[in-house]
């Protein structure tokens, strides 16, 4: 409601941000760290006229100092992120540093991947050249780390048969659309996209790839 304050770390274009304050009245900090992509989501923010509730920062939750926005440490109620965990493979130092930014009791919220088993070298060299994702832990280790930085009342909710589906019909839909597509935004961009997806079917189909759903909370009252 309009009395919390959320952070959404990885924010890209800022749609989960502006989806989240205009719903709730929440206000949100949008933490991104490609300055492209920051500088085009600040404006879509201003062109929906939610300026006042979605604040766009640009930086690292490896090294963001909260000083910045006239805030300290524990400033934040709740704290999301989708997809952009798995892109960063210090977990100890990434969980860490989200659970400083909590207030006690604060919740967190996050999608993402995970290893279930052994990754064969393909799937290694896949993850790491396609989706930019080196180092994912096992199920015990991601808990472990949640646990360490400070988490309890951990969820750890498989979303892998859900993901997988969904995947594989985003790439029989975009293969139906080609025509269309190619004509609008031409092949290069098709070729790029079709490739990266029909990658992350082959990783989500191999059934090594796990995605999860996390939702944990603070320790602390």
């Amino acid at each position: 409601d309009s009395s919390k304050k959320v952070l959404d770390v990885g924010s890209g274009f800022g749609g989960v941000a502006r989806v989240l304050s205009s719903s709730s009245k929440c206000r949100t900090v949008a933490l991104e760290l490609q300055s492209d992509i920051h500088q085009l989501a600040e404006d879509l923010t201003r062109r929906c006229n939610l300026s006042d509730l979605v604040q766009h920062v640009q930086g690292d939750i490896l090294n963001y100092d909260l000083s910045k926005l006239g805030r300290g440490p524990a400033t934040f109620d709740g704290l999301v992120s989708f997809l952009v965990f798995l892109h960063i493979p210090d977990k100890a130092a990434l969980l860490s540093n989200c659970s400083k930014m909590l207030k006690p009791g604060g919740s967190c919220f996050v999608e993402d991947y995970y290893r279930r088993s052994t990754f064969t070298d393909a799937e290694v060299e896949s993850l790491s050249k396609d989706v930019f994702c080196q180092d994912l832990p096992t199920k015990e280790e991601y808990i472990a780390s949640l646990k360490s930085a400070g988490f309890d009342n951990i969820q750890f909710i498989d979303k892998t048969e859900e993901w997988t589906t969904f995947v594989t019909g985003r790439l029989e839909e975009f293969e139906a659309k080609k025509e269309s597509f190619i004509s609008f935004h031409g092949e290069p961009t098709y070729s790029s996209l079709h490739y990266f997806y029909k990658s992350v079917v082959t990783l989500f189909s191999g059934g090594n790839l796990g995605g999860v759903r996390i939702i944990a909370t603070k320790s602390g009252s």
